[in-house]
């Protein structure tokens, strides 16, 4: 056998995914059923379920998850769901047109497929008979428990000799410990732990061929498939011996297990007719037998015609540019049984190559090759338009660090390097690939190229978005940059002139309190032109202003200037209750003011004619866990009803205490919060609103 894939199977990295032939009966029926219409993603999971193959190379690309229904159809169910359309027809012509490079003949799957259906009906009819919890973990342990001899067939050197020459499967487990030091259960058992089934179900395939008799206190599963095995091989000439050890693993009477199997066997026939294949006894019987005819393909399909279908198909699959990296990965395991590439990039202005990102391999954007490296496979492909090939050497790094490294992250003694140009971007998609995998002849050759072509073309695109999504974000951004400033250059100079006439009208005028009232209207000047200058400084070099505030001095303040101006003469009675002893809080003065303020003119405009607003303010107050001190605002307006106090402080017209929309109270919260204090409201119809502030106490 090729060391090379013994040592695959056994690593617990990632790994190439590995390929087998499927049943061109069951990918045609599966054909048919996607290119009639809009089938359903479980008609088309019946289908797939039909064959080990198509099942296991569906399930290594999207393993199950842990969460996942134990069902096999409804797993299917959803991958075919979440699979695109054309990939999946396109999937499904991959295993018409391209059988002559498997070892593993039609006749020999045809037999294969039509066995593993039988243990899998037997396991999942036996594990309801017997009352066992799950069956359709049995259907599963059965439909897969002999995919490692398909593996085998197609990897091992002279299997096929061996198969031929060996009676029973018992003896052949033997053969293989001895030649190969792991037998095909064993190798179906890990296969299973690829695809994500539990170990349960992997332990059940793995001991499917052990004597019953050390079977007898293993999990039931495990007893239900070997059980399964051994009814399988009922009408051979171990028949006596097959049914007596079912009946000591499933403890169930002889007479009930011969009924399960007549019933199990008519199920096999009718489904395998369905599809037309030939049943013969011997093929439930027994997983292999003689090569079958591989002649021509069944259904009629002209070989050429579905070349083209398959090239179309594989195309269309990347129509979804927001997932063309994912449908990428899904497409190369699929379609090339390869796993996913990485790509590296050549620059439009020229340049070297140059790993694109990739969140799997920290790093692959550093790799840098050029173009004209003599010693780089890379660098050839890209150069020469061809595929290239590469092989780990024994003494690495070999002729070329990059190359070897890379093969390296990817799990792999070998890459295989498809140059693309899109007309956006050029490159090389290199794929892991063992150094001694068969490449495949010129349909894969084609398919690959076509694939990465697709493929890019909608990532480039991609980038292509991004990059001018970036530029227009910073060409907006610095247009908004230039207009703040321009705002605050043309609304410093009237705030300028206003400020010079305050001044001098200070001077003519002897009233003590319209002296106070100017120079406190002369504060508010400046904090306006602080946060006009603040809004339009993007450096953040402005200085800093007080980070705590005298709350007592704010309030009085802003009802001097206010006061008359917002409530008195709208027939609104203003009532403050403070101390002038309250410490100072945790929050800039500016801020605070912008705060009150802010509730202020929602309140003038919410409250009728005669109404009254009371302001106070409380300190001794513990809010979660912090000394905070308490601003509490009270109107007896027309308050608001339940769901607009919900979103009040969401942001738009409708949050607001006001009829008419409102003025900055998600800036209030957020004013508020930024400061680590707390806002609420409470409100009810007809019988005001009351906003409660609370804010720590500065340090």
């Amino acid at each position: 056998m090729q060391t090379t894939r013994t040592s695959l199977l056994r690593r617990p990295a990632v790994v190439p995914t590995i390929r087998l032939p499927g049943l061109r009966e069951t990918a045609t029926a599966l054909l048919r059923v996607l290119s009639g219409g809009a089938p359903s993603a479980r008609e088309a999971a019946r289908i797939i379920t039909l064959d080990p193959v198509l099942v296991f190379e569906l399930l290594q690309t999207a393993p199950l998850e842990k969460h996942e229904s134990a069902s096999l159809l409804e797993a299917i169910a959803q991958r075919v769901d979440n699979t695109d359309a054309g990939l999946l027809q396109a999937w499904a012509l991959r295993h018409i047109v391209q059988q002559a490079q498997h070892r593993v003949d039609i006749g020999v799957h045809r037999h294969h497929c039509l066995h593993s259906q039988f243990v899998a009906e037997l396991s999942s009819q036996i594990a309801r008979e017997s009352g066992y919890v799950s069956p359709d973990e049995a259907y599963s342990a059965g439909l897969l428990h002999d995919i490692g001899l398909l593996w085998l067939i197609e990897y091992a050197d002279d299997y096929l000799q061996m198969l031929a020459d060996i009676p029973d499967e018992r003896t052949l487990t033997a053969s293989e410990l001895e030649r190969f030091n792991e037998d095909h259960a064993e190798i179906s058992s890990i296969l299973a732990s690829r695809c994500g089934l539990p170990a349960g179900i992997s332990d059940a395939i793995a001991l499917h061929q052990a004597e019953a008799a050390s079977l007898v206190t293993a999990h039931p599963l495990v007893r239900i498939t070997a059980a399964a095995e051994e009814l399988a091989n009922y009408r051979t000439t171990q028949a006596p011996l097959s049914l007596e050890n079912a009946c000591r693993l499933t403890r169930l009477d002889g007479s009930i297990l011969v009924s399960l199997l007549a019933d199990t066997t008519r199920t096999i026939q009718d489904r395998a007719g369905a599809l037309g294949l030939p049943v013969e006894t011997a093929m439930l019987s027994r997983p292999w037998g003689p090569a079958g005819n591989a002649a021509a393909s069944p259904g009629g399909i002209d070989s050429g015609i579905a070349r083209a279908a398959l090239g179309a198909f594989a195309r269309s699959s990347f129509g979804r540019g927001s997932s063309a990296w994912t449908d990428f990965s899904l497409a190369s395991r699929l379609l090339l049984g390869l796993d996913a590439p990485v790509l590296f990039i050549k620059p439009l202005e020229g340049g070297d190559l140059t790993g694109a990102a990739n969140p799997a391999h920290p790093g692959l954007n550093q790799i840098s090759i050029a173009i004209d490296d003599p010693n780089s496979v890379i660098a050839e492909a890209y150069r020469d338009n061809v595929e290239t090939r590469f092989q780990a050497s024994p003494r690495p790094p070999g002729r070329c660090a990059a190359d070897w490294q890379l093969a390296r992250w990817l799990a792999s003694d070998g890459l295989l390097c498809v140059p693309w140009n899109n007309g956006l971007e050029s490159g090389v998609a290199v794929f892991p690939c063992p150094s001694n995998e068969n490449a495949g002849d010129e349909t894969d050759h084609n398919l690959r190229r076509l694939l990465t072509d697709a493929a890019t073309v909608r990532i480039s695109e991609r980038n292509s978005e991004e990059r001018m999504r970036r530029e227009v974000e910073e060409t907006v951004g610095r247009r908004y940059v230039d207009h703040a400033r321009r705002i605050a250059h043309e609304a410093s100079n009237p705030l300028t002139v206003i400020k010079t006439y305050l001044g001098i009208i200070d001077e003519k005028v002897e009233d003590a309190t319209l002296k106070e009232q100017l120079n406190l209207l002369s504060d508010e000047l400046d904090r306006v032109g602080a946060l006009i200058r603040k809004t339009s400084d993007f450096t953040g070099t402005l200085p800093a202003g007080p980070a705590h505030s005298g709350v007592a001095e704010i309030l009085h303040d802003l009802r001097a200037l206010y006061g008359e101006a917002l409530f008195a003469r709208r027939g609104i009675h203003f009532e403050l209750h403070t101390s002038p002893n309250l410490p100072a809080a945790a929050i800039p003065p500016d801020a605070l003011k912008q705060v009150l303020l802010n509730l202020y003119k929602n309140a003038a405009e919410a409250i009728p004619e005669g109404g009254k607003l009371t302001v106070s303010a409380v300190a001794g107050i513990n809010a979660n866990g912090s000394p905070c001190l308490e601003i509490r605002v009270v109107d007896n307006g027309p308050g608001m009803p339940a769901e607009r106090v919900q979103t009040l402080f969401a942001g738009g017209p409708r949050n607001s205490t006001k009829p008419g929309g409102g003025v900055g109270l998600a800036v209030v919260r957020d004013l508020v919060t930024t400061n680590g204090g707390t806002i609420l409201c409470r409100s009810q119809l007809g019988s005001g609103t009351v906003f409660q502030i609370f804010m720590p106490l500065a340090a």
